[in-house]
């Protein structure tokens, strides 16, 4: 719902909230900082040609998955599905900066469909499910628990719950890596918000909003109660996770990482999707993620990286065993730049450090 129809019905319903305001002093209770509500309804995924079809494929069977929260209710588990629960050895949160990443031991395709439920069972609709890229993206959803909490929308919530809107939505894209241990989840966020275009506040827009690591690392966080984590340790593991940070530097037209290769290759896929690239898909032997600029991000950064549509290559070079390049190429492999390429290597350095 948008501002505008927010307003008109507010007007609308004004008798009915003043019929309730001799009630409104009643006091209300806190709720969960997240209750995501999508804000598509969910219609089986269509699989593009030449994608991995993950409810047809036995290697990302779903029939066997149980989530945390059926096993916690006590509900039943189906015969043959045995819940994809861990205990808090197999999983750790990792940090870089304001980058965080969970690790679990276990291969990705054990993962992968437990990435799934948790997000179904978080309230999004899966818009991009690709176990063949690693890559997983929800729809646009409303965060239902930044509605104000007064009384009176207590009391008449229920009946009018569809006259409140918060003017902003979140996605997430989650990226999963094979490791050598087993598999590294990375959760990125983005967001929007409906902002007013006139004075006379008549008409509204949507526009990008800056990505919140501090929601992303709740989502992780989440997710590991989700595999099998209590809340304690939960909580313990995002806390008590050691900055890993190395630093980087902008060199002409290069970004220089102070790591690994492998360790480089993770972190600026995360901080690619900050930047306003989506990772399309990467080739590992090469070590090169193809991405496309992001259109939802056109309006959050004055110089635009590259043109919509079009595909670019990030290529890896090491240096040395404790230092990689990060260089930008076009669809063709030819080193790449324009008046946004200095923007993105400026976050991605931000992003490392």
């Amino acid at each position: 719902m948008t501002i505008q129809k927010f307003t008109k019905t507010v007007k609308g319903a004004m008798t009915l909230a003043v019929l309730g305001v001799a009630l409104s002093a009643c006091t209300t209770t806190s709720q969960e900082k997240i209750d995501y509500r999508s804000t598509v309804k969910g219609s089986p995924l269509e699989v593009p040609p030449g994608l991995t079809d993950y409810s047809k494929n036995s290697q990302y069977d779903l029939s066997g998955v149980v989530s945390y929260k059926t096993v916690a209710s006590g509900q039943n588990v189906p015969v043959g599905g045995a819940p994809v629960l861990l205990e808090s050895k197999d999983m750790s949160i990792e940090r870089a900066g304001d980058t965080r990443w969970l690790v679990i031991k276990r291969p990705a395709e054990q993962v992968w469909p437990a990435l799934q439920t948790f997000w179904e069972d978080s309230g999004f609709t899966l818009k991009t499910n690709q176990p063949s890229t690693g890559i997983m993206e929800t729809d646009w959803a409303e965060n239902r628990a930044n509605l104000p909490q007064t009384g009176l929308r207590k009391l008449i919530g229920k009946a009018l719950d569809s006259v409140y809107d918060t003017g902003m939505r979140d996605m997430f894209r989650t990226r999963v890596e094979k490791t050598s241990n087993g598999t590294e989840v990375y959760i990125s966020h983005r967001g929007m918000e409906e902002v007013y275009t006139s004075t006379n506040k008549d008409s509204t827009t949507w526009q990008p909003r800056p990505a919140d690591p501090e929601l992303e690392a709740e989502m992780l966080r989440r997710l590991m109660v989700s595999l099998g984590t209590d809340k304690k340790a939960a909580d313990a593991a995002m806390q008590n996770a050691a900055n890993k940070l190395k630093g980087a530097e902008i060199r002409g037209e290069q970004l220089v990482v102070n790591d690994s290769m492998e360790n480089t290759w993770r972190r600026v896929g995360l901080s690619l999707d900050r930047a306003g690239l989506s990772i399309t898909d990467r080739n590992l032997s090469q070590r090169v993620y193809y991405v496309t600029p992001n259109p939802d991000d056109r309006g959050l950064f004055k110089k635009s990286f590259g043109k919509l549509k079009e595909t670019y290559q990030v290529r890896f070079t090491s240096i040395s065993a404790n230092q990689t390049q990060v260089s930008f190429a076009d669809k063709n492999g030819q080193p790449y730049s324009d008046q946004g390429l200095a923007r993105v290597l400026k976050n991605l350095k931000n992003s490392l450090q």
